[in-house]
């Protein structure tokens, strides 16, 4: 057989070989896209969900959804159910290891049976809408291929950073809380004690619209002045009240809303205009405690 008539079949044989690498590769980049959708998915719901953490928004999560499912389906030629199926199964998983693995609020906890596939259903009709959306394109360009992973490569990574990085910001939040609710607290106190020392102060300290004439601390709302006189408000991370029905005089109590989550100072006082470190029904009033007396967790340095 002469060279003439073998070159066409080496290049036959050559153009099957490249073929077959081809779909070789992409058959280990699918398979490496399920398994990084999979484990990006099970981190979706955590950086907002885990306690302490630091507030983000609830809907977060559907954005990432929406963004890795483009992202995704576009390098997956095809496959985009697949990925589907991994981002269901990895949402599912993702919530109920939250909820066996990190404490959350005690009224919450009864709803998690109903929360886990409501997150979950929300999270599959994103990424059904995403994956519809884009499951025609395709991009062959090789470059363009590598700035999608790249991008996709950044999610997954930002992902692992944002619950890295979850408790120092978490403490860096509560120390911020802190100190704003100490300001505060004493500025409250005094102007409880200007009002109070004015003729028919009791009955002026139960009105907030007064209260707020002598307050010359950091803001609450106007609503808050309405109800902070028998309710509790809250103002960054801390809850606020002034009881003014007290037998005797007053009480004013300040703890955060979450403990450890959003503050760590517990912080009260009376009539006595002494600072202590907490509120307790004492069988005839709201009375304030010492911090020799008060709970461990509830004891702290007050403020001077």
């Amino acid at each position: 057989m002469d060279k003439e008539q073998m070159e066409p079949r080496r290049r036959r044989r050559t153009q099957v070989e490249v073929q077959q690498l081809l779909a070789e590769f992409l058959r280990r980049q699918n398979t490496l896209l399920i398994l990084l959708t999979l484990a990006s998915s099970v981190l979706w719901w955590w950086p907002v969900c885990i306690e302490p953490n630091i507030d983000l928004p609830g809907w977060l999560p559907l954005i990432f959804v929406a963004i890795w499912m483009v992202f995704a389906t576009i390098l997956s030629g095809g496959h985009w159910l697949r990925l589907l199926g991994a981002c269901a199964v990895g949402n599912f998983v993702g919530l109920v290891a939250l909820a066996i693995w990190w404490p959350t609020d005690p009224i919450a906890r009864p709803f998690l049976p109903v929360a886990i596939p409501i997150a979950t259903v929300a999270a599959m009709i994103v990424s059904l809408m995403a994956g519809l959306t884009v499951r025609k394109i395709s991009v062959s360009n090789s470059s363009l291929r590598r700035v999608i992973w790249v991008a996709l490569m950044c999610c997954f990574v930002l992902e692992l950073s944002t619950i890295a990085a979850t408790p120092r910001l978490v403490a860096h939040k509560v120390r911020a809380n802190d100190r704003v609710a100490i300001k505060r607290f004493i500025a409250l106190k005094e102007a409880v004690e200007q009002t109070m020392a004015q003729p028919g102060g009791a009955q002026l300290s139960c009105n907030g619209s007064i209260l707020k004439r002598s307050y010359l601390g950091p803001t609450f709302t106007e609503t808050d002045w309405q109800r902070i006189a028998g309710n509790y408000v809250m103002q960054g991370g801390y809850v606020f009240m002034v009881y003014c029905h007290e037998t005797g005089g007053y009480t004013i109590d300040t703890h955060p809303a979450r403990i450890k989550g959003d503050g760590t100072l517990q912080l009260c006082t009376d009539e006595s205009r002494k600072i202590g470190c907490g509120e307790k029904w004492n069988g005839s009033r709201h009375a304030c405690m010492s911090c020799e007396g008060a709970p461990t967790n509830a004891r702290t340095s007050t403020p001077q």
